[in-house]
């Protein structure tokens, strides 16, 4: 992977593949069939997500009974290997996947409403993690949207291989929301195409020497661009309007898109890492754009995301806050990790969605699960049970204050 840092942005791309990308299972299966030969798929995924460093990601728009017709040791080794496949990561729509999940997994359902019933308390356990999405299109966390025709929902076998449109990106821009003021696009959009020449150099070198998976044809224009935003946190302190952060992102994606001829998907930035460096970078610097940023001997990061840092205890609407203004302009719905002191109960769980004017992609974490990475020196994460409780509303009586206490 190549990191450039400019002044205010951090860009990645990969060395001569694309950055990163995503596919549909009917797609998938035209190569190979998942059914007669579920290892061979395996490997394909392999090779293909290890050439990009940013992600892949498998959008599975079949029935579930592609995968719960297999025999029930090879659906268990297959399921493992889609789950935990090094950079792949799953999504799905039906609901019937619910009963195949024996274990946390790189899984995300997609629908319009919170998972019930078995799934549901997959999710609600962090088995999985739930994408508030209701068109045809695939909102993919921290990768980009997949575009899906009329038959992209939960499809049957008469549904047609074209129901979700593969794509690929050459790469990201990670940049603070406090930058966008004094960004110039068009700077940007020379870096961008230098770097994008790069890869495409690089990427044909690759596939005329063959070393390109044959079984998932490369398409220049479904290739494009991830522009990520982060520091909201820091960016509310300052006094920052979101109403003017969208104009200027919605700005910034049209004159890049006009520059580079591709897709630009506009997204908010989970990445821990990047947000490190940046702020590091703002602070050393002296950049205009440092205000709210932690004061030394603390680590001048900024905050993942558009909402408060998911690493400390705070309320779950400051951590899971997506502002009207950029529910309108971004194309690609948030993520956020939200760390509990308990397996929320599902009455609780619709109660505080109900309470969100924009609701972003929600992964739980309850206090059986580890903490994700990266683990960073000054950026710890803080123990489960020191979390707000999420109240469940529907019941009559709260649990004490001083259960915790023996």
């Amino acid at each position: 992977m190549r990191v450039h840092e400019g002044k205010g942005f951090l860009l990645r791309t990969g060395e001569d593949a694309p950055f990163a990308g995503w596919m549909g299972a009917r797609q998938l299966d035209a190569g190979v069939s998942i059914f007669s030969a579920p290892w061979e798929v395996l490997r394909n995924l392999s090779d293909l997500s290890r050439l990009m460093p940013g992600g892949l990601a498998l959008l599975w728009n079949a029935p579930a009974a592609w995968i719960t017709e297999l025999p029930p040791d090879v659906r268990a080794g297959f399921l493992k290997g889609l789950g935990h496949l090094p950079g792949l990561t799953l999504h799905v729509r039906d609901e019937a996947f619910g009963a195949l999940l024996q274990e946390p997994s790189a899984v995300w359902h997609h629908g319009p409403v919170p998972p019930s019933g078995a799934l549901g308390l997959a999710w609600r356990q962090g088995w999985l993690g739930w994408v508030p999405d209701s068109g045809a299109s695939w909102s993919l966390p921290e990768l980009g949207v997949a575009s899906g025709g009329p038959s992209s929902g939960p499809v049957g076998p008469e549904s047609g291989p074209d129901d979700v449109v593969p794509g690929y990106l050459w790469g990201e821009v990670v940049l603070p929301l406090g930058a966008l003021e004094h960004l110039d696009p068009a700077e940007l959009a020379a870096v961008l195409a230098e770097h994008q020449g790069r890869v495409e150099q690089g990427l044909s070198q690759r596939i005329g020497a063959e070393a390109w998976p044959a079984a998932f044809p490369f398409q220049r224009r479904r290739t494009g661009w991830r522009v990520a935003f982060l520091g909201g946190r820091e960016f509310q302190l300052a006094g920052g309007s979101w109403e003017r952060a969208a104009e200027l992102a919605g700005g910034l994606a049209q004159h890049l898109g006009l520059a580079l001829r591709c897709p630009i998907h506009l997204a908010a930035s989970g990445d821990l890492s990047a947000a490190t460096a940046l702020g590091q970078q703002a602070m050393w610097e002296g950049l205009p754009w440092r205000n709210a940023l932690a004061l030394p001997p603390a680590s001048p990061a900024f905050t993942p995301g558009l909402g408060a840092n998911p690493r400390e205890p705070s309320p779950l609407e400051s951590r899971a806050a997506f502002p009207g203004p950029m529910a309108h302009v971004l194309g690609e719905v948030p993520a956020v990790q939200l760390r509990v002191p308990g397996v929320p109960m599902e009455g609780a769980v619709a109660v505080f969605l109900g309470g969100l004017g924009h609701v972003p992609a929600i992964q739980w974490l309850p206090p059986d699960l580890p903490s994700p990475g990266p683990f960073l020196p000054g950026r710890p994460w803080t123990p489960a049970k020191a979390y707000p409780r999420l109240a469940d509303t529907t019941q009559v009586l709260q649990p004490s204050l001083f259960d915790d206490f023996e």
